[in-house]
């Protein structure tokens, strides 16, 4: 499997982020990344950007944004109205043939840097009539995490050592998401952004909160492939949607170390089943294999519950069917999470 970096959910100057397109195709080189998802505030200008830029791959989503319940929209040129209930919107998009990513489903503070834009309606949870299509789930947000840890007395603080206010995903998201795949309603998870690079007044000069550059170095998304990412730009970014949707993937937090070879499979013989894919009883028990190539705490969930613990590596065997992905801790610090693998009976 060939695994590529990437990062979803950002801001240009076309809404509320003060670069251009072209400074985020910059950063994200930088970082080391191949592909970002532009998302402003309804609007698809950064479209005219679509494909490749600095060696990254530009593709342009935008984000609807009613004063709460905002929602990712992949795959289509057309805007939504913000002003239709959620349901309403999601229906719209998965008619035009888009798809779409619940952002920030539980923020719950208010403070002088953001409002509260949870997701009000948890049993909304993607199109009336999914026809076996896919909804993503942000499950980490990393400015809407940080946001949330803000108060007046802290804001310095967060702002010299940003990851003193980071804690990652709520146990309610998490919840969330496990329940909705253990219903058989295809949810993949994806580490957000949430880039804007806000400049703002400080007692000692406009600073930027945070540079694209150092936003990038995050949550990292990486999207696994069978057969190399396509030189075509077109068959490219369809490459990477569809991965998306399939849960090919899997994300981690770079600040707290990269993890760019992650194995993680079930395994029966000679065969594999990674992340998004379904696995079959059948032919026996699964042996379900982890290795991140340093240390770290891993937890083989199964069901929404720890099934297995290893350090680093990780082995264990299976013969019930389920939901099972995996989650890796550092420093006893949220780290990794992988798109689940779907065991069938």
């Amino acid at each position: 499997m060939h695994a590529y970096p990437g990062a979803l959910h950002m801001h240009t100057h076309f809404s509320d982020g003060s670069g251009s397109v072209e400074d985020l195709a910059i950063a994200a080189r930088d970082a080391g990344l191949r592909w970002i998802i532009i998302t402003d505030h309804d609007d698809l200008r950064a479209k005219a950007w679509e494909g490749w830029l600095h060696d990254v791959l530009v593709i342009a989503g935008y984000e609807i944004t009613p004063p709460r319940n905002h929602f990712l929209v992949l795959g289509i040129d057309r805007l939504v109205d913000h002003h239709l209930p959620p349901q309403a919107f999601i229906d719209e998009v998965y008619a035009a043939g888009g798809s779409g990513i619940i952002a920030h489903p539980d923020e719950r503070v208010k403070n002088d840097f953001k409002e509260i834009y949870r997701w009000d309606d948890w049993g909304i949870d993607g199109p009336r009539n999914r026809d076996g299509r896919s909804v993503g789930l942000e499950v980490w947000n990393i400015m809407s995490d940080w946001g949330e840890h803000l108060t007046p007395r802290t804001k310095e603080l967060l702002y010299f050592f940003p990851r003193l206010g980071i804690s990652g995903p709520t146990p309610e998201t998490l919840a969330w998401w496990d329940r909705l795949n253990m219903a058989g309603r295809r949810t993949y998870g994806v580490g957000g952004v949430d880039a804007h690079a806000f400049i703002r007044q400080a007692p000692w000069g406009r600073v930027a909160v945070f540079p694209y550059r150092w936003m990038f170095g995050t949550l990292t998304n990486y999207i696994l492939l069978p057969d190399r990412l396509p030189a075509d730009p077109r068959a490219a970014t369809r490459t990477i949607l569809d991965a998306l949707a399939a849960g090919h993937s899997y994300f981690v937090n770079r600040l707290d170390g990269d993890c760019p070879a992650l194995t993680f499979h079930a395994a029966r013989g000679a065969e594999r089943w990674h992340p998004g894919d379904d696995a079959s009883l059948k032919g026996g028990p699964l042996t379900f294999v982890a290795d991140t190539g340093r240390d770290a705490e891993l937890h083989l969930i199964y069901n929404g519950r720890i099934l297995a613990r290893g350090i680093q590596i990780l082995r264990h065997s299976v013969m019930y069917p389920g939901v099972y992905r995996l989650e890796g801790y550092r420093r006893g610090m949220p780290w990794l999470y992988t798109n689940p693998v779907y065991v069938r009976s």
